[in-house]
């Protein structure tokens, strides 16, 4: 079942990437403003498709990387981070287009290439979201097959039309059809066929190995449920004023760029936790840290709206800026194709996979209480002196299960003592 269900992300994945980048209006040498605001429909489509293809690469990639104890491990040490930090962050990045949408819905063109040169300034959006989000995507696309073709997962053929592929989007992505549709296609077949080869290669020397990039996810992972609650915190006390008041931020434009990143990578660092849970726990845990993996990496990319908003009302007055977020806000297809699913599935699998932790008997039944008031408390207080309560409790909560998980064993476990084998018939 999972490798029929890995076999189905396979084929989505450049599926997505490919009607995404069918449908949009923005292609060849006219990137100006305005054609946003022509193609409403397609944009919305465009995007959303978009940011969908990229977050289904990422199981996509760390499927591919799974099998991998020892050899390639190092390749899959960087591919693993650049997809899970790196690709997920890349991923929020299309959000952007619908505030563009919003802009020149609301806007002039003059007004939205003055918030879009105020967004585009902005230093910890830059180094902080984008620099980042750009190398994690490039690095998982390229360095992935070439780390599972090395340690023996795939071919090297089938490695080498998946590299084909993504160099041919990233030259031809803006092109005019059917020309940018070449790399989606190719990546399509090969990671199609990564998924046959998957079911039928097999490397018995492989099962010997120590499992040295195994124990390296399990590490990243304890260590991503400690520190995303702290970050959390963190983001929750830097917001300017310590008030939901957004002229707040505009006073104190860096604070609220600094809040909203902390708040983006509170939510990334999450992920790494959930994986390994996905990987300890039983049937309902092992299931409800993977939805929740999955709803975070949607919901982390909500933040990268902050910035959208205060580059609007850095640059225009407070009630066109108020027009620009209702617009924003109304995209009936951003709202129930990404924000309101990614939201709701995240808290309420942030409560769900310390219940199933405590039923599989890692923790006791107190963990998943602390772990649930952090949740409630972050609903009910919000922004305001008493917000640390929230990061708090998850730090509490998530921090002991953290510290309950034990060990992966390095190496394999050796197979126990069989009966003498019996004769021939």
């Amino acid at each position: 079942m999972r490798l029929l269900l890995f076999r189905l992300v396979l084929f989505l994945a450049p599926a997505f990437l490919a009607v995404a980048t069918a449908v949009d209006p923005a292609l060849g040498e006219d990137q100006g403003f305005g054609i946003y605001r022509e193609h409403p429909d397609a944009i919305q489509w465009h995007s959303v498709l978009l940011h969908w293809a990229w977050v289904l690469f990422v199981p996509v990639f760390l499927g591919l990387l799974a099998p991998i104890r020892r050899k390639g491990a190092v390749l899959a040490r960087i591919a693993w981070c650049a997809a899970v930090f790196g690709l997920v962050t890349f991923s929020a990045m299309m959000a952007y287009d619908l505030a563009i949408l919003a802009m020149e819905q609301t806007l002039t063109d003059a007004d939205v290439k003055r918030a879009d040169e105020a967004f585009q300034s902005m230093q910890w959006a830059a180094f902080g979201w984008q620099g980042p989000g750009l190398a994690g995507w490039a690095l998982a696309l390229l360095l992935t097959p070439v780390a599972a073709a090395y340690a023996k997962v795939i071919s090297w053929w089938t490695a080498a039309a998946a590299l084909l592929g993504s160099v041919l989007y990233l030259q031809f992505a803006i092109s005019p059809l059917p020309v940018n549709l070449a790399g989606p296609v190719v990546m399509l077949v090969a990671y199609c066929y990564a998924g046959w080869e998957m079911g039928r290669r097999t490397d018995p020397s492989r099962a010997d190995e120590p499992a040295t990039f195994g124990v390296f996810k399990d590490r990243v992972g304890r260590f991503g449920l400690v520190a995303a609650p702290v970050v959390f915190g963190a983001g929750l006390l830097t917001v300017p004023g310590l008030s939901p008041d957004i002229e707040e931020s505009v006073r104190q434009p860096d604070l609220a760029q600094v809040s909203a990143l902390f708040l983006h990578w509170a939510w990334v660092l999450f992920v790494p936790g959930m994986l390994l849970l996905m990987r300890r726990g039983r049937r309902f845990t092992s299931v409800a840290a993977a939805v929740t993996a999955f709803a975070l990496m949607h919901f982390s990319g909500l933040m990268i709206g902050d910035f959208s908003d205060l580059a609007v009302r850095q640059t225009v007055p407070a009630e066109l800026a108020a027009k620009v977020t209702e617009a924003f806000g109304g995209y009936a297809l951003f709202a129930f194709g990404w924000a309101v699913p990614a939201m709701l599935v995240s808290l309420l699998g942030l409560i769900a996979v310390p219940i199933g932790a405590a039923a599989d008997g890692l923790v006791r039944w107190w963990v998943p209480v602390l772990t649930g008031l952090g949740v409630v408390a972050f609903l009910a207080v919000g922004v305001g002196p008493l917000s640390v309560l929230s990061p708090l409790l998850l730090l509490a909560g998530y921090g002991l299960l953290a510290k309950a998980l034990p060990p992966r064993p390095l190496q394999a476990a050796t197979p126990a003592p069989t009966a003498e084998p019996q004769p021939a018939a």
